[in-house]
C-alpha cells in the first residue's frame, strides 16, 4: 500500500479540530492522538510502528541492517527496545534503513526525521498556533492547511538548478524536509539539522581488494532489493537493458519468480532498447512487456510533477508514465521497481576528478598513473588529452563546488539574479576540498534526490528505486572514485559484482538509448501549440524566459535539436504553474517565512 500521512501539532490543543469532519470522513485515514497536542492520520495504520511510551510513530517501511530481508513489524520487540535508548533518530539512521518518516512528540513538541534514502516525501507548513506535515502537498491543501499559491521568488532557482534539492519549495509557505534531515517544529520557528551526512562514509582504504569489495556490494544490493521486494506482491521492473536496471533484475531474480518487467521504446532506433531488455529478461526469468512512446499520451496542459510542490519534470515523460501504467495494468503489478540512481551511486562519470583523489591518497604511484589511462578509456580520448584536461582543471579542483546552472532561454536579468545568488547545499558547502572526486560523486547523489519520491504517487502507486537504498549508498561512498573506473569502465565495481549474472551484451555495454528522438518529434509536430504556450505563458509574462530567444529556438531544424531538453522542462513548468494557479484557494492559511531554515 502507498504510504500517505498527515500529522498536526496544535499548541493550543485539540489538533483534529483543525480539520473538518468532511475531510476526515473523505480521506479514509485512521487517526491517532500522539500526546495532548499532536495527531497523526495515515493510510497504513496496520504497518505503523508506534514508538514506546507513546513517544510517536514511524511511517513507512523500516528494514534491519542485518537479519531477514523483511520489514520491521509492529510486534517486533527488539525494535521497540532499541528505540527506548538514546536518540531515536540516530538509532534509525545507524541500525536500520528504509523509506520512512519518523514523528516524535516529547513533551508536546513535534520532531520529524526523514530517512536518508528519501523514498517517502515529507512537506511541512505553519499555521496560526501550530504546524502540519504530510507526504502529499494536496493533502495539506484539501485539509485547508495550505492555500495554493505559486512562490514566484523560487521559480528562477528551479529554472537554473532544478536538480539541486532545496528546502524551499515553489508553493508559498510549504517547506520540504530533505532526505537525511530532521526538524523540530517549535511554537514560533522550525529548527533543522542533519541526521545523516555522506562525508561520514568517505574513506581511503589502506588496503584494497576489488574482488572483496565487489562481493560486499553484491551482497548489499541483493539484500536491499530483497527487502524492498518483501513490500510488494507483484512488482514490475522498468528494464531498459542498461547496467543499473539489469542489476536490479538480477537481484530480483534471486528473490523469486514474482516480478515482471517492461521496456518502453521510441520508434527511432536510438531509443529502442528491446534487444537488450529481451536478453536480460530471459537471463533473469522475467516476463517482458514491450511498450512504446505515443505522442497522443502527451497533454501539454498537464505537468509530470503536478503532485509535487516543485516544478521538476519534463513534459514528454507523460508518454513514458502512460505506457508504464498500461503495463502495470497488464501485469497486475502493485509496485514499480526501477534502476534509477544507479548512475549516481555507482559513479557513472566522465570527469578527471578521480585522478586528483588518487593523487591525494597515493601520491605519485602506479595507481595514480593508471587512473589517467582509465579516464582516457572511459572518455575515449588519448592520455595526452587527459593530462591536458587535468592541468586545466587543477585550479578548479581547489575551489568550492559550483553547481552547474542552466540559464538557456532565460531573460538576462533573471539569469543574472540566479548567478548572483546560486543555490547551495550543506553537503557541498561544508565539503572537504581534498577529495574532488568524492565531491563530484556526492553532487551526483544530490542530482537524483528530487526524483526518488516517485512520479506515480498521484496514481496511488509506489515507485521503488532500490539502488538508492542507504546501505548501498554508504558502501559506494567508501569506494575510491579511481577504483570506480578501474580498467577503463564506468561503474566498474558494480559490473564486477554482477559479472556472472549479466549477459556479456549487458555487462560490457557502454552506451544506452535515449527518448530524445521522441522529444524532438513532439516539438516538431506541435510547434505551433508549444510556441503559443511558451510565448504567451506565465514564465514569459514574469520575464523569466526570453521571448526573443524562444522565437529563435522554436524553428524546425538544428535549433530544436540544441534546445529540446530545455523546452521539455519549460513546458512542464508552464503546465505546473497553471495547474497550481487553477486550484481553488479554499480556506487554507498562508504560512509565514521560516527564518531559521
Amino acid at each position: 500500500m502507498l504510504e500517505r500521512y498527515l500529522a498536526i501539532i496544535d499548541y493550543s490543543g485539540a489538533p483534529l479540530e483543525r480539520l473538518s469532519s468532511g475531510f476526515l470522513a473523505a480521506s479514509g485515514f485512521q487517526s491517532f492522538l500522539l500526546g495532548k497536542c499532536c495527531a497523526l492520520l495515515t493510510t497504513c495504520a496496520a504497518q505503523l510502528l508506534r514508538l514506546p511510551t507513546d513517544g510517536g510513530a514511524v511511517i513507512g517501511p523500516v528494514f534491519p541492517r542485518h537479519g531477514p530481508a523483511a520489514c520491521i513489524l509492529p510486534s517486533d520487540k527488539l525494535f521497540a527496545d532499541d528505540m527506548l535508548h538514546g536518540d531515536p533518530f540516530a538509532t534509525l539512521a545507524q541500525r536500520y534503513w528504509g523509506g520512512y518518516v519518523a514523528v516524535l512528540t516529547p513533551k508536546n513538541r513535534m520532531l520529524v526525521a526523514r530517512s536518508p534514502g528519501g523514498a517517502l516525501p515529507c512537506y511541512f507548513t505553519m499555521f496560526p498556533g501550530g504546524w502540519a506535515i504530510s507526504s502529499d502537498i494536496m493533502l495539506l491543501v484539501e485539509a485547508g492547511l495550505v492555500r495554493p499559491s505559486v512562490n514566484w521568488a523560487e521559480i528562477p532557482r528551479y529554472l537554473g538548478a532544478r536538480d539541486l534539492p532545496q528546502a524551499r519549495t515553489a508553493v508559498d509557505g510549504v517547506t520540504e524536509l530533505l532526505p537525511g534531515t530532521a526538524v523540530e517544529l517549535g511554537e514560533r520557528e522550525a529548527r533543522v539539522w542533519q541526521i545523516w551526512n555522506p562525508w561520514d562514509f568517505v574513506s581511503e582504504p589502506l588496503l584494497w581488494d576489488s574482488e572483496d569489495v565487489a562481493e560486499r556490494l553484491r551482497r548489499t544490493v541483493d539484500h536491499c532489493v530483497a527487502s524492498w521486494a518483501s513490500t510488494s506482491q507483484a512488482p514490475i521492473l522498468t528494464l531498459s537493458g542498461g547496467l543499473d536496471s539489469s542489476i536490479v533484475a538480477a537481484a530480483l531474480s534471486r528473490v523469486g519468480g514474482r516480478a515482471s518487467s517492461v521496456t518502453i521504446s521510441t520508434l527511432s532506433r536510438d531509443g529502442d532498447e528491446r534487444d537488450y531488455a529481451r536478453v536480460m529478461a530471459q537471463a533473469s526469468g522475467m516476463n517482458l512487456i514491450e511498450a512504446t512512446y505515443d505522442l497522443a499520451d502527451v497533454d501539454l496542459s498537464r505537468s509530470v510533477a503536478e503532485h509535487f510542490p516543485k516544478p521538476i519534470g519534463f513534459v514528454h515523460e507523460l508518454a513514458y508514465h502512460s505506457a508504464l501504467l498500461r503495463a502495470v495494468g497488464e501485469a497486475g503489478a502493485d509496485a514499480v521497481f526501477t534502476g534509477n540512481g544507479g548512475d549516481n551511486v555507482f559513479y557513472n562519470s566522465s570527469s578527471v576528478r578521480p585522478f586528483f583523489d588518487a593523487c591525494k591518497a597515493r601520491g605519485f604511484h602506479r595507481e595514480t598513473a593508471q587512473s589517467i589511462a582509465d579516464i582516457g578509456r572511459v572518455t575515449q580520448v588519448p592520455r595526452w588529452e587527459v593530462c591536458r584536461q587535468i592541468v586545466a582543471a587543477a585550479r578548479t579542483m581547489r575551489r568550492p563546488y559550483q553547481w552547474h546552472l542552466d540559464i538557456d532561454l532565460m531573460e538576462a536579468d533573471a539569469a543574472e539574479a540566479v548567478r548572483a545568488d546560486p543555490p547551495q547545499h550543506d553537503w557541498l558547502e561544508r565539503a572537504s576540498l581534498t577529495r574532488p572526486g568524492k565531491l563530484g560523486h556526492i553532487a551526483l547523489l544530490l542530482r537524483v534526490q528530487n526524483h526518488v519520491e516517485g512520479y506515480l504517487r498521484g496514481f496511488g502507486l509506489s515507485m521503488i528505486d532500490p539502488l538508492m537504498s542507504q546501505p548501498i549508498v554508504e558502501l559506494a561512498l567508501a569506494i575510491p572514485t579511481w577504483k570506480m573506473i578501474e580498467g577503463g569502465s564506468n561503474r566498474a565495481i558494480a559490473r564486477r559484482a554482477y559479472a556472472d549474472l549479466l549477459p556479456p551484451l549487458i555487462r560490457d555495454r557502454r552506451r544506452k538509448g535515449s527518448p530524445s528522438s521522441f522529444a524532438v518529434d513532439l516539438v516538431n509536430q506541435r510547434l505551433d501549440e508549444i510556441r503559443e504556450r511558451l510565448m504567451d505563458g506565465e514564465l514569459a509574462r514574469h520575464r523569466l524566459i526570453s521571448r526573443s530567444a524562444l522565437d529563435k529556438a522554436l524553428v524546425s531544424g538544428p535549433a530544436i535539436d540544441r534546445h529540446y531538453v530545455r523546452l521539455m522542462a519549460l513546458l512542464d513548468m508552464e503546465a505546473w504553474i497553471r495547474r497550481w494557479q487553477a486550484i481553488p484557494k479554499g480556506q487554507g492559511h498562508h504560512a509565514p517565512g521560516f527564518a531559521s531554515l
